[in-house]
């Protein structure tokens, strides 16, 4: 086993971020949390001090919003013109993990996206 000089944050829909998604997509109308967050999406980041806890979602928010709003084909010309912080955090619920470990044996690779 490997561990990883990272933390992870896992990342939760909340109960606005499907109200709005409803409301630009309206075939999703059937939707539930459940539905929205049946496969979280988990996000590394720098391991940070354990006092801090989330201060790296004031540097990576929009990318994540941004990532979001594309993994659940929202067409951008849908999306919120500005992307802040109160957005985020109204739209997103988190867990934070402080220890991440590569139980595979396979080599560990990464891909740009």
């Amino acid at each position: 086993m490997k561990y990883l000089n990272r933390h992870q944050i896992t990342l939760y829909a909340t109960e606005e971020l499907l109200s709005w998604v409803k409301l630009v997509q309206p075939d999703l109308h059937r939707w539930t949390l459940e539905t929205i967050n049946n496969r979280p999406t988990a996000y590394l980041i720098e391991e940070e001090d354990q006092n801090c806890h989330g201060l790296a979602l004031e540097n990576y928010y929009k990318k994540i919003v941004k990532h979001e709003l594309s993994y659940l084909y929202i067409d951008k010309k849908l999306w919120p013109k500005e992307i802040t912080y109160e957005l985020f955090s109204s739209w997103f619920t988190y867990q934070y993990h402080e220890e991440v470990c590569d139980l595979s044996s396979e080599k560990l690779e990464s891909f740009d996206g």
